[in-house]
């Protein structure tokens, strides 16, 4: 298992060792820009010694993940979700993209939707209005998502719709599965905005990096 947090208070982050001090791990640092981040890179098989607590190994590096989650530290995170949504005035269509591709879910069935999301660790929208639709079933939403929109007007001072962006790619994005396949395109690499280019962080931040 592989962790990350912000490196903002150091002896919160490391109390999490303190309490489950059977756990063998290492630690390591990095930045980005002016963000300080800690990595601890955990043995799994260490998890064992606690079988005598738990019954499962996966048990008891379930409960520490929540505990360690509740310090601040996540997951490194290896995959991500592409949502959007599509509203014509009466309903509702929902989309994801995942490696295994586009699928999507009208209002009735949006429970379905976020348990596929919810084994991903990122969340990648461009927009955040569109994570109101999910949020009363799946509230820990915010804390995993990569919002494009934000970064950009983070970094520039302001963020423009994602057709203007498109235009400037020169893609189309009429259509539902246009505009996940574009912000899937977006994610890490470099955006064309009307004042020029800029280069998107790593998916693969901690989130409170991005909002530095």
């Amino acid at each position: 298992m592989k962790l990350q947090a912000v490196d903002r208070d150091r002896e919160r982050l490391l109390e999490l060792f303190r309490v489950w001090e059977e756990v063998s791990y290492t630690l390591h640092e990095g930045h980005h820009n002016h963000c300080r981040i800690l990595y601890a890179h955990v043995d799994d098989e260490s998890f064992d010694r606690l079988l005598h607590i738990f019954p499962s190994r996966e048990e008891a590096m379930g409960a520490f993940l929540s505990y360690a989650q509740e310090l601040g530290w996540e997951e490194f995170p290896t995959t991500f979700v592409v949502y959007d949504v599509e509203w014509d005035g009466n309903s509702l269509l929902a989309g994801i993209k995942t490696k295994e591709g586009v699928e999507f879910y009208t209002q009735t069935q949006l429970e379905n939707m976020v348990r596929k999301m919810a084994v991903h660790h990122r969340v990648v929208v461009y927009s955040s209005d569109v994570l109101t639709y999910i949020k009363d079933i799946y509230p820990e939403v915010d804390s995993k998502s990569y919002v494009i929109a934000r970064i950009i007007a983070k970094m520039t001072g302001s963020a423009p719709d994602l057709e203007q962006i498109a235009r400037l790619h020169r893609v189309s994005v009429g259509t539902l599965e246009e505009r996940l396949n574009f912000i899937e395109e977006l994610v890490g690499n470099v955006v064309r905005l009307p004042q020029g280019e800029l280069q998107l962080p790593s998916i693969s931040l901690p989130l409170g990096c991005l909002e530095d």
